[in-house]
């Protein structure tokens, strides 16, 4: 997730009170009759009630309580809560049948009883409640969950001309905005699955309609995106792995030339060089515009002193620094100026390039690059397509970028004959 809210949670170690309690609703998530399950979840989490008779209720109420009474409860109440909602979400995920069901489960938070009850642990269970509700960092990834659901349970009320209503279709955020930090990996595999499912029947279309383009067969294959066929069909041509001197082949060259470098200031031309190439091709004045300098600012000094050893930790900060100035910053602080001057002044395709080159060649930065999409799609997720076009437009270039090259980016397994 973009947001380091909750990072602390996830690398504590919970404590046995809170284990009985996922345990409990871990138990729910098995129960046949999902109605039931739900009636059971807010019981717990509105009222403090455990209802199902087949579990000891009495072992499970002094849990909660434990939980309630501990001394920084109100830190992290409303992580407990989301942990409840991912431990019977994910299994729920995974089942068709209970996707209406796992709606109305998320739906259900913003429910909250309105008579104030007098119980002190049951006001304190309910206010972290209401504070998880409004932590737009936690409840509303959850609710975006919703979105990728079957397509029998999609929700029609939802603005459908916002750039939240395309969420589904930029596999390459789903976990960066789905899935919250204090959550651990183990609970992550459904979203993590439906992302690979995703990228690749997008990587089968998009071969599939450049096939279908070459033997003058236009109209006959679907267009899988927003774009218009001539721009797709460009689109995929820039991007296609198998074309002459494509970018996977770029990324590839300049990995192998990498082993002659022995320093981060031997790295530092180079790369700058490798990265700014779609740019200078795009327009020439890239060469020695303000920007240009800034760039290789930030990398001259992420590299450190002249001598630094040349490692992968220190190529992954290179890398990061540089996304992080050219995408965006923080959920906080979203600053994306530099990003959309850049979209408005070369185009979206040209800034995909330069950011699927740096991606291709250093892959295990893959999530901090998902989280900068990610950062971004937060922080206009409900704004107008019209008021967003320059985003929506990057969005679903790099939707091409990606899924195309997904094989080389370990989005999906590479073909065997490759």
């Amino acid at each position: 997730m973009y947001c380091h809210d909750g990072e602390f949670f996830a690398n504590r170690q919970a404590t046995r009170a809170e284990r009985e309690v996922y345990s409990y609703i871990r138990c729910l998530a098995r129960l046949e009759n999902s109605e039931e399950a739900i009636e059971a979840f807010y019981s717990l989490l509105f009222k403090a009630v455990v209802t199902h008779r087949q579990f000891d209720t009495s072992s499970v109420r002094t849990a909660l309580v434990s939980v309630l009474e501990s001394p920084d409860a109100d830190e992290i109440l409303p992580y407990v809560i989301n942990r409840c909602f991912y431990t019977i979400g994910n299994p729920w995920r995974m089942e068709a049948r209970r996707h209406a069901a796992l709606r109305d489960l998320v739906d259900g938070a913003k429910n909250l009883p309105e008579r104030k009850p007098t119980n002190r642990q049951v006001r304190r269970l309910l206010g972290a409640m209401q504070a998880y509700v409004d932590n737009s960092n936690l409840y509303i990834p959850l609710q975006r969950q919703m979105r990728l659901l079957s397509d029998e349970t999609v929700d029609t009320t939802e603005k459908r001309d916002s750039l939240g209503s395309r969420f589904g279709d930029f596999f390459f955020i789903y976990e960066s905005a789905a899935v919250t930090r204090d959550i651990p990996l183990h609970y992550r595999k459904s979203i993590q699955q439906q992302r690979q499912k995703k990228a690749k029947q997008l990587n089968q279309q998009f071969n599939a309609y450049w096939q279908a383009h070459r033997l003058g067969m236009n109209g006959q294959v679907i267009n899988p995106t927003h774009f218009d066929h001539a721009k797709l069909v460009d689109a995929i041509h820039t991007f296609h792995p198998n074309r002459k001197n494509s970018y996977r082949d770029q990324a590839r060259t300049f990995e192998t030339d990498l082993a002659k470098l022995r320093t981060t200031e031997d790295f530092v031309a180079p790369f700058y060089d490798y990265v700014m190439e779609p740019l200078v091709e795009a327009d020439a004045r890239y060469q020695t515009k303000r920007f240009s300098k800034l760039i290789k600012t930030v990398l001259v000094d992420t590299a450190g002193q002249s001598k630094t050893p040349l490692t992968g930790i220190s190529i992954n900060q290179m890398c990061t620094r540089l996304l992080k100035m050219l995408v965006s910053n923080t959920v906080d602080r979203p600053e994306m100026a530099h990003f959309r001057k850049l979209v408005e002044t070369v185009g979206a395709k040209v800034v995909t390039a330069v950011l699927l080159k740096i991606v291709l060649f250093r892959r295990t930065i893959r999530s901090w690059f998902e989280d900068r999409f990610g950062i971004l799609f937060h922080a206009r997720e409900s704004c107008s397509l019209d008021s967003v076009s320059w985003l929506a437009d990057s969005f679903d270039y790099m939707n091409v970028a990606l899924a195309l090259n997904a094989p080389w980016i370990n989005y999906m397994p590479r073909p065997a004959q490759i």
